[in-house]
């Protein structure tokens, strides 16, 4: 079942819901359509799944810390 077929159908539901006064449960079914909803557009973003860019890219060194070890001594 599709994440759209699955919302219409909490959708649905949620009017029945609201028709018959069982506000509780619709309120638990808006929640839940809202997840659904939440979850699909972090699936649709575009370069969601792959790695950044900034994580491959090899840093080049400053040159104004060149040769200066963490501990401020410089290295010979």
């Amino acid at each position: 079942m599709s994440a759209e077929t699955h919302l219409s159908e909490l959708e649905e539901e949620m009017a029945q819901a609201v028709a018959s006064e069982d506000f509780e449960t619709a309120a638990a079914l808006r929640d839940q359509i809202e997840l659904i909803r939440r979850d699909v557009r972090i699936m649709e973003q575009p370069g969601a799944d792959a790695p950044q860019a900034s994580y491959l890219k090899r840093r080049e060194p400053d040159p104004m810390t060149m040769g200066y070890s963490k501990g401020g001594r410089r290295v010979k």
